[in-house]
């Protein structure tokens, strides 16, 4: 299916926080403000950042995830039978690798839908912009990997396949809700994909997991995507994020080792994915996208305030146009700017501004004012 719109100037979704809103969330955990009283200051930092998305001069709108404590929390606040577990995990970073505080999310029962997984949020975003809307979900392949836990999930799904697949059927119903809001553009993330690179905190084999785990979550990924159908101008996405906090990372190396296979297998529209540094390698790997699916090439970094220039990133997306047509090329930030709420990148909310202009700014030097 041909992509009717190609968003030139992209971003993966996720905002910082600016203090108030972290401050309330705070606050609400401590039961010194109602819901309703979070909600309101979730819906005061949208409209903020939306306004700032504007002036950017970005082709697609996000809630900057405001209403999530993380990339995760949306399937995690909508069903009942996954229990949190925290714990030190170590990161990637300039200075060597640290531990950082987190959050584990374990399948402990028999999922059960409480209510929507995006609840309003695509409801309210369209209440500030009449213009294109961006909703971000985990994918079903991540949680299926990732939520499993030996002797404990295994008491309630057979297998990881039999819970990838009724989570895809979860995300499905899901997708197609919102484009039946008026969405034009769902994005799944999928972290999970890059532990398969050179270098990963994690073992490159699914964590020790038997059978082809890599296997695994692209066909559960697939499920929830395969013959959805688009209305005019909408596209589905993926983004494979190498791991986002405090400006730190996951993985390293290029795509090489799961290029063909990931590009071949998953029938969405648009693949977001990391360049910012050598770390991620080069654009060699483009050579299995299939022909027709746009590339979103992340070239701005978001954990680093040091600006880009233009033209560099305009000179890095002609060298990307090597490997895939320059008309099914799109830029964005390399990840989002907060994946999780309380672990930002370290800029301010002024870098961030920035940073955005600058894709707005690479977008229509490459490819132009477009209707």
């Amino acid at each position: 299916m041909p992509v009717t719109f190609k968003f030139r100037a992209d971003q993966v979704g996720s905002l910082l926080r600016p203090p108030s809103l972290l401050e309330a969330r705070e606050r609400a955990e401590a039961k010194e403000i109602s819901p309703e009283g979070l909600r309101e200051a979730e819906s005061d930092a949208i409209a903020a950042a939306v306004k700032m998305q504007k002036e950017a001069g970005l082709d697609v709108f996000t809630d900057g995830e405001f209403r999530r404590s993380d990339f995760r929390a949306g399937i995690v606040d909508a069903f009942d039978g996954i229990a949190a577990k925290e714990f030190e995990m170590p990161w990637h970073g300039p200075d060597g690798m640290v531990k950082l505080p987190g959050t584990a999310y374990i399948v402990t029962g028999r999922l059960r839908q409480r209510r929507r997984i995006t609840e309003g949020e695509a409801e309210f975003l369209r209440t500030l912009t009449n213009r294109n809307i961006k909703m971000t979900l985990i994918s079903p392949g991540f949680v299926a990997e990732h939520f499993w836990r030996d002797g404990l999930t295994d008491k309630v799904y057979d297998s990881r396949e039999e819970l990838g697949a009724e989570i895809a059927a979860f995300m499905r119903a899901e997708v197609e809700a919102l484009f039946a809001e008026g969405v034009k553009y769902v994005q799944f993330d999928n972290p999970a994909y890059s532990e398969f690179l050179s270098s990963h905190i994690w073992s490159p084999d699914g964590g020790g997991e038997p059978g082809d785990a890599f296997g695994r979550m692209l066909a559960a990924d697939a499920a929830a995507i395969e013959g959805v159908q688009r209305p005019e101008g909408a596209s589905i996405g993926i983004h494979v994020c190498r791991g986002n906090n405090s400006s730190r990372w996951l993985a390293e190396g290029g795509y090489d080792p799961i290029a063909e296979r990931l590009f071949g297998s998953l029938p969405v529209d648009r693949f977001l994915l990391e360049f910012d540094d050598d770390r991620a390698g080069g654009f060699g790997p483009l050579r299995y996208v299939p022909e027709g699916k746009v590339v979103v090439l992340g070239l701005v970094s978001t954990k680093t305030p040091q600006l880009e220039d233009v033209d560099e990133v305009v000179t890095r997306i002609d060298e990307a146009a090597k490997y895939v047509d320059i008309d099914n090329l799109a830029v964005s930030p390399q990840c989002g700017f907060a994946s999780v709420a309380k672990g930002g990148n370290e800029l301010s909310q002024q870098d961030q501004f920035r940073k955005l202009r600058v894709v707005a700014d690479a977008a229509i030097a490459a490819w132009g004012l477009e209707g």
